[in-house]
């Protein structure tokens, strides 16, 4: 009895040294249907949209509260909640900022509609952090969000087949934005090709796939801002080409094989002759208006530069400078220009206080790349760089990618940094099996 308690003990030890080196701990049943949840909302972002439901919104949303029921009952009943990283106390203030700015709102109504949105997004982002502290279930939400990108973008290639446009000679499924449709699609790219990398058999064919129809998807938004992040995300193929391998090498040929025989087919000339105008557009255009947006932005800010306009008003008060008519749509919510640009939008709507805590956050993810091996570090440094070029053409704070995507970068880093602490503490607990061998 005495040798077979030893090696209990000692199997229970190997068993929290393996854990603790995998960078968390394994999920339980509830733990578990809540994760699949998460993947599901996370699979369903990029196609939202598509379905709606009446008086309720769309099924991401009905997805989401149904993470967020099941998140909160997982926490309970393992009876542990992870310690933030600073990140997510970033997120907090700025997510009291936007609440607290109903108070000089020039928009209580809509700034209420975005707090409730903040609010969600950031459980989002905590569920992340308490169901995803190990690479197997990180993995597998990137996983969710390449997958989900298939149906918007079949969807877009089925409108352009049966001649169905979106807006004037431009394609995006899903009902979906054509910009915005194009930066989900431009995100995908480093993570897709990522999955595609560590991946072998049928499933890597699934990420060639994927990868021919975001480009193709891209090209048939014929969005310029996510053309342009699109060539961005392509800069992971050189930064990560030294580590391929002869067979993974021509299986990148095979793939961009795929993406010119899929522009070929299916991106018309119409989709090429937008996209063209993007070096007259940086020299002598107004990029379809926006810098008249951004014109009577500025001079917005200006009178409200500490504290802003308030969450959700941009629409509202710049529309009285440029003096445009406020429509409304069939839900009676105001329709006016949006920023169409991030950080435009949270400096006039949270002024310099926010748009610092923002640029904070920002500031706190890039330097937690440090933590991670090179290769998840390019990825993450590409993820970067194509989300700053996407958004600067987009209002975007306040969407599930833009939050997901944060979350699951502090997720991969705060798994990092315990690993690393676990190490060194695994020769303690060698030391500890050593004892028990030499007594058994």
């Amino acid at each position: 009895m005495r040798k077979i308690g030893r090696a209990g003990l000692l199997d229970h030890a190997n068993r929290r040294v393996a854990s603790s080196l995998a960078g968390g701990e394994e999920l339980s049943g509830l733990g578990k249907l809540a994760f699949a949840s998460l993947w599901l909302l996370v699979f369903a972002m990029s196609w939202e949209d598509a379905i709606t439901i009446a008086n309720f919104g769309t099924s991401a949303r009905l997805i989401g509260m149904l993470s967020g029921v099941l998140g909160l009952l997982a926490i309970i009943e393992s009876g542990r909640v992870r310690r933030p990283a600073p990140g997510h106390i970033l997120m907090a203030l700025f997510v009291l900022l936007a609440a607290g700015s109903y108070l000089w709102s020039l928009y209580p109504e809509g700034t209420v509609t975005q707090t409730v949105t903040y609010i969600q997004l950031f459980m989002m982002v905590w569920l992340i952090w308490q169901l995803a502290s190990r690479g197997r279930e990180q993995t597998r939400l990137m996983q969710a969000y390449v997958l989900g990108t298939f149906v918007s973008g079949i969807d877009t290639v089925y409108l352009f087949i049966i001649h169905q446009e979106s807006v004037y000679q431009r394609y995006a499924g899903a009902r979906l934005d054509a910009n915005d449709l194009g930066l989900l699609m431009a995100l995908s790219i480093p993570f897709s090709y990522y999955l595609l990398i560590q991946s072998k058999g049928m499933i890597a064919w699934v990420y060639r796939l994927q990868l021919a129809l975001a480009g193709t998807t891209v090209l048939l938004t014929a969005s310029r801002g996510a053309a342009l992040a699109s060539v961005f995300a392509l800069a992971i193929v050189p930064l990560t080409h030294a580590r391929l391998t002869a067979r993974q090498r021509i299986a990148i040929l095979l793939t961009v094989s795929l993406l010119v025989c899929g522009a070929l087919v299916f991106v018309p000339s119409t989709s090429w002759e937008r996209l063209s105008t993007i070096p007259l557009e940086f020299s002598q255009g107004t990029f379809t208006g926006r810098t008249v947006i951004w014109t009577a932005a500025w001079e917005l800010f200006r009178t409200h530069p500490f504290l802003g306009v308030g969450a959700n008003a941009f629409r509202l008060t710049v529309s009285r400078i440029l003096a445009e008519p406020i429509r409304a749509d069939e839900s009676g919510t105001p329709q006016a220009p949006a920023a169409h640009n991030t950080f435009l939008s949270v400096l006039v709507e949270q002024g310099v206080i926010g748009f610092a805590l923002f640029c904070a956050l920002l500031g706190f993810l890039a330097l937690s790349l440090r933590r991670l091996p090179p290769f998840p570090q390019k990825l993450w440094v590409v993820f970067l760089g194509v989300w700053v070029v996407g958004v600067s053409s987009l209002t975007w704070e306040m969407r599930k990618p833009t939050w997901f995507f944060f979350g699951l970068l502090m997720a991969q880093c705060g798994s990092m940094a315990r690993t690393q602490q676990t190490q060194s503490r695994a020769p303690a607990v060698s030391e500890v099996q050593l004892s028990l061998l030499r007594t058994s």
